[in-house]
């Protein structure tokens, strides 16, 4: 089954053991739970099909309002009908690469290499369109070379531990150098707010602070 979110293009595909309604239906429910229900469901299997789908996800959830609507524009499954292709195409090279005949389990390759591919139609990938975030491979913000030669846990929180040391000492360094700039600004604003005072102008250090030119603002 292939569940195609149509603003995000964030594609979701799942192994299922019949064409059912109910089996399908309740595979959408789960997709539903996690990234919400749609208003409208379109499907390329006719709309028999999609109807007893939408009437056995009201058996499973009674409270939601969804209904089918078959494809406006006959490009439109034309455009299923490739990104159905590309999907089994993808299939194939990982079940050769793998020497695995389980292409159930090949899905969640291809689900994650789609999803994380840049769409030129959203100008971005359907991973960062849903979550706002980029996707990567691992989950993990150190390097490579660091994380290979980590193999306990004991090994990854002294790890951490040090690169929170090295963050704070940087930190450190970082308000050290910018003190003297502190200092000198403070000192302008000072002045500036002396000026406005004797023009009878009262700004407020933060107004200076946020903005320069608010210093001689009349």
């Amino acid at each position: 089954m292939v569940y195609h979110d149509h603003l995000t293009k964030f594609m979701i595909l799942k192994s299922l053991t019949s064409k059912r309604a109910e089996e399908v239906a309740y595979n959408h429910v789960v997709i539903f739970m996690l990234l919400g229900a749609p208003s409208i469901l379109q499907s390329d299997n006719g709309r028999k099909f999609a109807n007893n789908v939408v009437t056995s996800l009201k058996k499973f959830w009674p409270t939601l309002k969804i209904v089918h609507r078959k494809p406006r524009h006959s490009q439109n499954q034309g455009s299923v009908e490739r990104a159905n292709q590309d999907i089994e195409n993808k299939l194939c090279t990982w079940k050769q690469g793998n020497k695995s005949d389980r292409w159930s389990e090949g899905l969640r390759f291809i689900q994650f290499m789609k999803n994380r591919a840049h769409h030129s139609g959203i100008k971005s990938t359907p991973y960062e369109a849903l979550f706002g975030c980029k996707v990567d491979l691992t989950t993990s913000f150190l390097p490579e070379d660091v994380l290979k030669n980590i193999n306990t846990e004991e090994q990854l929180e002294k790890v951490i531990e040090s690169v929170q040391i090295m963050d704070k000492e940087q930190t450190i360094k970082i308000m050290q150098e910018k003190e003297p700039v502190s200092k000198n600004v403070e000192n302008i604003i000072m002045d500036s707010d002396k000026d406005m005072l004797t023009e009878g102008i009262a700004v407020s250090r933060a107004a200076a602070w946020l903005s320069a030119s608010a210093i001689r603002v009349k």
